[in-house]
């Protein structure tokens, strides 16, 4: 038996499917936005009266979340700290600030604001080049007094995200084992592991990202668990992610940043489907939500 779950802003709704006889059991319960698990809860004793099988029956549980989603949409993430490259403080502020070329090149577009404050941002004394070489070795005192400084001040996460740190995370990794050494109750996120790629505005935005939606996600999977456990729910709890794929419950806790589309591209996988199995090749998905309404061709 596999269970597939989405929570949205409004209603959970849940999908059962007996892969032995083929029949499919839906249910419907309104979402409980003070502690969603619980309304996750009751859809599961509500499917399963439905089904006829008890919980320990289930072999997977799939679940599409809107957590990271709405978290990044309605500003309500953590507080990140930010260390970059000295001189790079304001990369988050800066972002892209026009297209070039003659085609868009007069298009001037509003910048979001940075989930991370330049308040919360130190420059580190490093520097490594596009080739990976050390051109300027780690200062580890200074580096350790901005991390004391910075982890003192209250963040709830913290980033790190030095120059074409893609081609060589030394400095990445040695200041994350200060972090950990001297803060361990600091979540960090290393940009050379979240999108270990060049242009180091989308490298670090994304690992911003991830630690702005990480503490709420982590707190939120901890409850979802705990509550399947209670409804004596033995199987492994899974994400969608944002390419439709799957991961475990504790990698999307440590990488929320692969679930902020996790709600929609259930339904963008399940019109994929649907355009397969009906012969259709040109399909609109548009997914009401409580929240945001995502749409797709």
């Amino acid at each position: 038996m596999r269970l597939g779950v989405d929570v949205g802003g409004t209603f959970t709704d849940l999908l059962m499917h007996d892969s032995r006889t083929g029949r499919v059991y839906q249910a419907k319960t309104p979402s409980t936005p003070e502690d969603q698990s619980i309304g996750v809860a009751n859809g599961v004793r509500l499917i399963c009266e439905k089904a006829g099988i008890r919980p320990e029956d289930i072999d997977l549980v799939l679940h599409g979340t809107t957590v990271a989603t709405n978290a990044v949409l309605e500003g309500k993430g953590a507080r990140v700290g930010l260390l970059v490259t000295q001189g790079f403080e304001y990369t988050l502020h800066l972002a892209k600030s026009w297209t070039p070329g003659p085609l868009f090149g007069w298009i001037v577009m509003d910048k979001p604001e940075p989930l991370a404050s330049l308040a919360d941002t130190r420059g580190i004394p490093e520097r490594i080049d596009a080739r990976g070489r050390i051109l300027r070795p780690l200062d580890e005192e200074e580096a350790t007094r901005l991390i004391d400084d910075l982890c003192g001040s209250g963040i709830e996460a913290l980033t790190i995200s030095l120059m074409h740190s893609y081609a060589n995370p030394v400095h990445e990794q040695r200041l994350r084992a200060i972090v950990q050494q001297r803060h361990p109750h600091v979540p960090v996120s290393l940009s050379s592991e979240i999108l270990p790629e060049f242009r180091e505005y989308d490298r670090a935005i994304t690992t911003v990202m991830n630690d702005y939606g990480r503490p709420i996600m982590t707190r939120y999977l901890s409850r979802i668990e705990d509550r399947l456990a209670a409804e004596r729910v033995r199987a492994r709890l899974h994400i969608v992610r944002s390419d439709g794929g799957l991961m475990s419950a504790r990698a999307a806790a440590d990488r929320p940043v692969h679930t902020v589309l996790s709600g929609p591209a259930g339904g963008v996988t399940s019109t994929v489907m649907l355009a397969r199995r009906t012969g259709l090749g040109n399909l609109l998905a548009f997914d009401m939500g409580g929240t945001d309404p995502p749409m797709s061709r």
